[in-house]
């Protein structure tokens, strides 16, 4: 009996610890926990999210008769959808993008306290490096956005913390989940009046010898009179980024689950031979978002590339929190009244995702004591998802060939041609 009480102990002191968190490890979701004797309700809510998702059925290659693979919209727009788009979170205006692990929930990021929507979940796990991101096409060839095949994972090579510990996974990262720019270029004017920029034309200095180099030139006197901490930062991210040039601070700002649209999702259906049941599996999700339009001839500088900003062919357009679409230009963050155009954020590996998701609960209309996870809403196809792509010989969009209430049509016709080679296969 003695033994039973330790072990009850030590697991209900494991339980707490976790709940509590610590400064280093944020909170793996939303809990409800109760402070100062005030209960928020009848019952406290004591699950504590740690669970791991449930496996598929295994299928064997010579049970897989049949598949059919089809790409589909869920669309923020239509009411069944809502539990994966609300409740919406935002940043406020001294917001700062965090550089360590305890930065990540900070209050300057308002969520809500008991559920995430998903584009916020998914967010604070690419930061906590549970998510690996696929691009959305080859960085040499931008306009071909053949993603979905996730052939274009981000790897860092640092496994513990990546995106706080290496820079150039950050910066890659923050392009696909942030809208703004890379800051601008460090100029002077030196005697003659010429600007010019500050560069790094040796690697193997150091800051300081750097700086005294630039200090011992006549024409260079204006070095000393700049703010030496802030060359210093450029002076490191230059040389870890490998471009020669000094910028400023970079103007960042997240994105907020207000600025998601939609998600596309990638999907195999199929028929197992060992089941007799025809199935589906999600294999890949992206987020969408709105972009201004492409313009094929504007192309990237060296700097540019070199320090991995945020490139043209993808420049975010955001809804601020009253529902504005604003952009950046210039470093400021203004109003946009331009065309847009939906596009995928990147790609994320599904199954991997639903390990995170499955500890994560959506709001439920009928009853609050009955919430179940994102996870048990993907698997119980609790969403509308209108079919915008399937395998065909072509390897083209319904939009390509088909154009308004004709392209929900053939979308419609796609799902009826599988339910009829379901029904064909139990009448002879």
């Amino acid at each position: 009996m003695k033994n039973v009480f330790l072990i009850i102990c030590l697991i209900g002191s494991i339980v707490t610890s976790w709940a509590q968190g610590s400064n280093n490890d944020p909170f793996k979701g939303p809990i409800n926990i109760s402070s100062q004797g005030v209960l928020d309700g009848v019952v406290l809510k004591e699950e504590v999210p740690l669970r791991s998702k449930a496996e598929y059925e295994h299928v064997r290659f010579s049970d897989y008769v049949w598949s059919k693979r089809v790409f589909s919209r869920i669309d923020a727009r239509e009411k069944i959808n809502h539990p994966l788009f609300y409740p919406y979170d935002y940043f406020l205006e001294d917001w700062a993008p965090p550089i360590k692990r305890s930065d990540i929930d900070k209050k300057d990021w308002v969520k809500h306290q008991e559920r995430y929507s998903l584009w916020t979940i998914i967010l604070r796990h690419i930061m906590l490096g549970d998510l690996h991101v696929f691009e959305v096409a080859n960085p040499d060839f931008p306009t071909i956005e053949d993603g979905f095949q996730l052939k274009y994972p981000i790897y860092s090579s640092m496994s513990n913390d990546p995106f706080f510990e290496d820079m150039k996974y950050r910066k890659k990262i923050s392009r696909m989940i942030s809208y703004g720019g890379t800051g601008p270029k460090w100029t002077y004017e030196d005697g003659n009046g010429f600007t010019d920029y500050y560069q790094i034309t040796d690697t193997t200095l150091s800051f300081d010898q750097w700086f005294n180099n630039y200090a011992k030139d006549p024409n260079m006197e204006v070095i000393t009179r700049e703010p030496k901490d802030e060359l210093k930062l450029s002076f490191e991210s230059a040389l870890e980024l490998g471009s020669s040039y000094l910028a400023k601070a970079d103007v960042v700002s997240f994105i907020s689950s207000q600025s998601i649209s939609a998600y596309n999702i990638k999907e195999d259906w199929f028929f197992d031979k060992e089941r007799s049941v025809l199935d589906k599996r999600i294999i890949a999700i992206a987020p969408v978002a709105r972009y201004k339009p492409i313009e094929e001839d504007d192309a990237l500088d060296d700097w540019e590339v070199a320090v991995d900003g945020l490139n043209r062919f993808r420049d975010f357009v955001a809804v601020n929190q009253k529902g504005a679409l604003v952009s950046t230009d210039q470093g400021a963050f203004d109003k946009y009244d331009g065309p847009t155009i939906e596009r995928e954020m990147f790609w994320l590996y599904f199954p991997e995702l639903r390990n995170v998701i499955v500890n994560y609960f959506v709001y439920n209309e009928k009853s609050d004591a009955q919430w179940m996870s994102f996870d048990d809403l993907f698997w119980k196809r609790r969403f509308s998802g209108m079919i915008y792509k399937s395998s065909d010989k072509f390897d083209r969009d319904l939009n390509d060939y088909r154009y308004g209430v004709d392209a929900l049509y053939e979308a419609e016709k796609i799902k009826e041609d599988i339910r009829k080679w379901e029904h064909d296969v139990w009448n002879f």
